[in-house]
């Protein structure tokens, strides 16, 4: 049988699709475009854990880790708008597109660290540790 988390995510993604496809048929406008794929993206990411999120619903995953998954693919493509709508900017020898990609480099680093501490914590406080 099918789980609740994958038949979500299935419908998440057909709709994402869906979306993508209706928007290729608008006239082709790059901040459209952009706009498009980082909403798809964001779709295809995250738009299952927001779902169930939202609704409260454990399934495979606890909540508040369905929550930081959307905050940090939030993040990412935050950071990923920015440096695509902005022009770059010379900060010292460093570019602002450098900056931004090492900000999304760190969001992604701290969410595993934050989840790989607290599934040891969860799996230690069950063996009574």
């Amino acid at each position: 049988m099918v789980s609740r988390d994958t038949t979500v995510h299935l419908t998440v993604v057909a709709l994402a699709m869906v979306g993508l496809t209706a928007v290729l048929w608008l006239p082709a406008d790059p901040a459209v475009m952009a706009v498009a794929f980082a909403a798809y993206n964001g779709a295809i990411f995250a738009g299952a854990h927001l779902y169930l999120a939202w609704r409260g619903e454990d399934g495979l995953v606890p909540v508040a880790s369905r929550w930081r998954f959307v905050a940090a693919v939030a993040a990412v493509l935050s950071l990923a708008a920015l440096a695509f709508f902005t022009d770059p900017v010379s900060i010292g020898s460093v570019t602002s597109d450098a900056v931004l990609r090492g900000g999304a480099a760190a969001v992604a680093l701290g969410y595993l660290v934050v989840e790989a501490r607290d599934g040891y914590l969860e799996s230690t406080a069950e063996n009574g540790l």
